[in-house]
């Protein structure tokens, strides 16, 4: 699809799974355009599609999201490595887990899996204990259960 297909197709106004059918690994490259763009929405969609497509390049992609200067579309990493069997990098995660955005941190704890390694568990139990924000003490809790 063409950037401009795939920003139609993403755009409806109640997201539902349906809205990603079709949505492959040849249309990542469109779905990056879709991560510059000034909508955060968009670029937050663009992770959520990306997530759905699965392998080494969507890791990547969604590593590259991870990074990303607005809130929203580093929360939409979290939530949709959350949702799908992506093991991003430890590095990756130990950021969001670090994040001075307290959404993106609230989320963070449930993309980590149990393929990461031990220096991202370390974070997530300090994260455990330490986080100023109870939802996100409870969520590293839960998170490190789950793993285990």
């Amino acid at each position: 699809m063409t950037t401009a297909e795939l920003r139609a197709k993403l755009s409806v106004i109640e997201p539902t799974e349906a809205m990603y059918t079709g949505i492959t690994a040849s249309d990542l490259p469109a779905l990056e355009q879709l991560l510059t763009d000034r909508e955060d929405w968009v670029a937050a969609r663009s992770v959520f599609a990306a997530s759905r497509v699965g392998g080494s390049a969507a890791a990547a992609f969604l590593s590259k999201a991870a990074a990303d200067k607005r809130a929203p579309v580093r929360v939409a990493v979290a939530v949709a490595v959350g949702q799908r069997p992506i093991v991003l990098p430890d590095n990756t995660l130990i950021h969001l887990l670090n994040d001075s955005d307290v959404g993106v941190r609230k989320f963070a704890p449930q993309a980590v899996k149990a393929e990461n390694g031990i220096e991202l568990r370390t974070v997530l139990t300090r994260v455990a204990k330490e986080d100023a924000v109870p939802a996100v003490r409870e969520n590293a809790a839960e998170a490190l259960r789950r793993i285990h």
